[in-house]
């Protein structure tokens, strides 16, 4: 007769990631009953039993992985046979430049760690089978999973019996071709890179001194992982990526020719290669499952997620996720609830979704930008290497993704006091969940929009228009008493560069035609140059069949007008002046975010979108960490006027102190006047604001190498100083961050407000994509859909922006070589021109 076993989680696959999670949560939550149920019998997990092989395989350890074993108990004995990486060197393979990443820079004692996978497996089995709360598994196949109710039934069959498994929790760590993935009907993602991975290890005729290499050629990535256990050791793991049909001629050679082969394509930083082991080949593509989770099942390690080996982020990655799973079951066990509830496992994956995002895009950008050997992608090659050794932030951004310390830090372990008062009940956080009774004017609304200015007017009306939000109420708060009023006299300080992205909005918004009869300006070229050497480039809007690249819009007429179609729309409330003071997230008891503002009322919504600005206070009161950091500069905007007309060319001269725009106005037919942005130094920030208007006019004259001549008079100088801000995730439960609220920018390619609607454009979409599809505005999906496809092409262009500044603020000899030949090479290449004009335009 066929039985039945109860337990509260099955993980299905004892291998790397299905042991660590059986660990973890054994030591998370010891009264769980955890099934690890493996195909294949175990080996004896002792130190007798394992022997170091030549041919072994082996993994990478990040610092983060290191830190999370550290904590289970298992590294002083994983010490006896790992070999740490003292020192990452990064380099493009016929290229001058490169990057190290050094572990005493960081006062760390490695880098990352290197270990045989069957030493790995060893600890981790011996651990497994000492936790009294882990029943295993093995030579057990489980040939099917049905979901029912309340939990996962398991049917699992060996060679001798056949029984079921009811479970709260299923967990599928099966490896990238999950056959119960497979079975349930779970999608997945495919990028084949066409290419094979050759894995193998090698010795070679100089010590490793702990250095591992990442090299780029062409072809692939060859990457060698120092082994054995001194410093004064011989030999790596070499992950050679090579095309297929190259990889399968390289396979069928001897092993002196092997060798032959790797050592042209490496080099001789560590002399010559002398002896290779057994090859393995592993054809390369990046799988994505298209679910993680359902009630009662979650998906993990390559079943979820397989990537390119290039960074070596699998392990570590799926190691991250099982923490963040522990982490996530240990709360809501405390709140009562099963750990296969599918609210509980959408939290664990909202908590893990930022982590997978950049992981993922970290290794898949890297192998595609590196393998190739296109002109301008070795010319963002150079450019991040420079970046990668002379740019603190980059640097720094680099190396916490490559050591796995960029994510949230977890806390998967029991807290030593248990969180529950003598009666039983779980204590609770009281702030500012009073009786819903007692507030003041309360008022539900579906949509609130915290911020009435560019960005936050834009989202308004985008949402307000559309078809399936005819039944919405939205709110918008404004804190700022008055709105700033267009005056047809003078030019405003502030103005925007819009994209046609941007234009395309404000066009389906219905304020376009509006804003062009107030007054904008078409420019048809730009023009930049190295104020510090003698490259220039020329961007003309013929190259690309366009009219213009932009138009010049001063922000006074851009908000009048959003303002106007908001007074148009009958589903906009806008309450105005009112700061909000008080934030609170939803939670499963109550799923809607409750805002406080000064005048006492307390208003309530289902999707709350801060577009605050850059200081912004939900952003604040929603504890959203950012990574941030001053400039040292100002920008002083003002208008000018010229002795020659700007041409409706927008001009930008990058000098070390800072870059310096003027961007064309036009007033009935005069072409005469500019707004500029000049980014400066501090220092000399103050002294040009200091100085009278006569001064300052001959002082601009002389910065902008009289390109137009003199300029014969400015208006009020305003300085604004600089700084870079970036939220670390832009969503919470219910909360968005948009616009300068999430991502504050250099202004040196005018891209903030523009970055900001194309913010506006996706949350749009997905808001309207969920009402089409009756899935209800506090899904999280919708937020994560957002931040998905925004946060890190925000984060890329901040990067690049970045670069760009550090890049043409240096006076480096080396650096102004460079940036002048690369600046000159690019200007004669019209295929790459087209393709930057187009990523600026929004219309690639």
């Amino acid at each position: 007769m066929t039985h039945t076993l109860d337990c509260d989680v099955a993980i299905i696959g004892g291998g790397m990631v299905g042991t660590s999670l059986a660990s973890l949560l054994a030591a998370s939550q010891p009264q769980l009953r955890i099934a690890l149920i493996e195909a294949q019998p175990f080996a004896q997990a002792d130190e007798l039993h394992f022997q170091s092989s030549f041919d072994a395989r082996s993994t990478a350890l990040s610092y983060g992985t290191a830190t999370i074993l550290r904590e289970l108990g298992l590294w002083e004995t994983l010490q006896q046979h790992i070999t740490p990486i003292a020192q990452v060197h990064v380099s493009d393979r016929g290229h001058f430049l490169g990057g190290v990443i050094d572990a005493k820079e960081n006062n760390l004692d490695a880098v990352g760690y290197v270990i045989e996978n069957a030493w790995l497996g060893n600890v981790l089995l011996a651990h497994v089978q000492a936790q009294k709360n882990i029943q295993c598994f093995t030579s057990s196949t489980v040939t099917a999973l049905t979901p029912q109710q309340d939990c996962a039934l398991l049917n699992v069959q060996t060679d001798a019996q056949h029984f079921f498994i009811k479970t709260s929790l299923a967990v599928i760590a099966d490896g990238g071709d999950s056959p119960l993935r497979a079975a349930l009907g779970i999608g997945t993602q495919t990028r084949a890179y066409g290419q094979t991975a050759i894995i193998t290890n090698v010795e070679f005729s100089e010590p490793h001194c702990g250095v591992a290499y990442e090299r780029f050629t062409a072809d692939g990535p060859v990457a060698l992982l120092p082994l054995g256990e001194s410093n004064n050791a011989q030999q790596s793991a070499l992950v050679w990526t090579l095309p297929a049909a190259e990889a399968d001629e390289i396979l069928k050679l001897h092993d002196a020719e092997f060798l032959v082969r790797l050592q042209e394509r490496f080099g001789f930083r560590v002399g010559h290669f002398t002896r290779v082991a057994k090859r393995f080949a592993y054809p390369l593509q990046l799988v994505l499952a298209e679910e993680q989770i359902r009630s009662h099942i979650v998906l993990l390690g390559n079943a979820a997620h397989f990537l390119h080996p290039v960074a070596g982020q699998g392990f570590n990655l799926a190691l991250r996720d099982c923490v963040c799973l522990v982490e996530t079951l240990r709360d809501a066990i405390a709140l009562h609830q099963s750990p296969g509830d599918l609210s509980v496992l959408q939290a664990y994956l909202r908590k893990q979704a930022l982590d997978q995002q950049l992981t993922i895009e970290f290794s898949d950008k890297l192998v595609r930008l590196f393998s190739n050997d296109q002109l301008p992608l070795i010319a963002l090659r150079h450019l991040g290497l420079l970046s990668l050794e002379s740019i603190p932030f980059i640097k720094n951004q680099f190396i916490a993704q490559t050591m796995g310390t960029a994510g949230r830090q977890f806390r998967w372990k029991l807290p030593e006091e248990n969180p529950v008062n003598p009666g039983g009940d779980t204590v609770m956080d009281s702030h500012l969940h009073g009786n819903d009774d007692q507030a003041i004017n309360n008022t539900d609304y579906d949509v609130v929009i915290v911020g009435a200015g560019l960005v936050g007017a834009s989202l308004a009306c985008a949402i307000a228009q559309t078809d399936a939000a005819q039944h919405l109420r939205i709110a918008v708060i404004e804190s700022n008493h008055h709105v700033q009023q267009f005056s047809g006299e003078q030019f405003d300080p502030r103005v925007v560069a819009l994209t046609h992205a941007s234009q395309s909005l404000l066009t389906n918004i219905g304020c376009w035609d509006g804003i062009v009869a107030q007054r904008v300006c078409a420019y048809r070229e730009m023009k930049v140059w190295d104020g510090e050497g003698t490259a220039a480039i020329e961007f003309d809007c013929a190259d690309v069949q366009q009219r213009h690249l932009g138009h010049i819009v001063e922000n006074s007429v851009i908000v009048n007008q959003l303002r106007a179609r908001m007074s148009a729309l009958p589903n906009i409330h806008l309450i105005q002046p009112a700061a909000v003071v008080d934030v609170v997230p939803a939670e499963p008891a109550f799923p809607r975010v409750r805002i406080a503002l000064d005048n006492g009322a307390e208003i309530t919504a289902s999707l709350v979108m801060a577009a605050d600005g850059a200081t912004s206070r939900v952003r604040e009161l929603a504890a959203f960490a950012t990574r941030e950091w001053d400039y040292d500069q100002q920008a002083i905007i003002t208008t000018v006027r010229t002795e020659r007309p700007h041409e409706f060319t927008a001009w930008q001269r990058f000098m070390h102190t800072g870059p310096l725009a003027f961007l064309p106005l036009q007033h009935q037919g005069d072409a005469h006047q500019c707004s500029i942005v000049w980014s400066a130094d501090d220092e000399l920030a103050q002294e040009l604001i200091a100085l009278d208007d006569a001064a300052f006019c001959a002082r601009i004259t002389s910065a902008f190498e009289s390109r137009l001549g003199r300029v014969t008079a400015c208006d009020k100088r305003y300085a604004i100083p600089l700084r870079q801000r970036h939220a670390t995730s832009y969503i919470q439960p219910g909360i968005a961050l948009v616009g300068d609220a999430a991502h504050n920018i250099h202004p040196l390619a005018g891209q903030g407000v523009n970055l900001g609607l194309l913010d506006v454009i996706a949350l749009v979409q997905e808001i309207e994509r969920a009402l089409q599809r009756g899935i209800p505005l506090a899904d999280y999906s919708i937020l994560r859909r957002y931040q998905r496809q925004r946060l890190a092409s925000n984060l890329g262009m901040m990067s690049a922006m970045e670069a760009f500044k550090r890049l043409f603020g240096s006076r480096s000899l080396a650096v102004n070589w460079l940036r002048n030949t690369g600046m000159r090479r690019l200007n004669s290449i019209s295929a790459i021109k087209k393709i930057i004009i187009n990523t600026a335009l929004g219309v690639s």
